[in-house]
């Protein structure tokens, strides 16, 4: 199975949302997991099934 890189996290998620429009295909992303990143952080994680590709977000906390 083809491997597919993580994207670099980025500090522009400034609220929690159940789905988001993946930038690869447009339909709806799903929020798959919510990691605890550091003490001030959490990692969000949005997978796309259609395309099958992932977004990572750091949110304050």
């Amino acid at each position: 199975m083809l491997q597919i890189p993580r994207p670099t996290p980025t500090c522009t998620r400034f609220r929690t949302e159940i789905e988001m429009p993946c930038i690869k295909c447009g339909t709806q992303m799903r929020l798959a997991s919510i990691e605890p990143h550091g003490q001030n952080f959490d990692l969000l994680t949005y997978r796309c099934v259609p395309c099958v590709s992932e977004e990572s977000f750091l949110q304050a906390m």
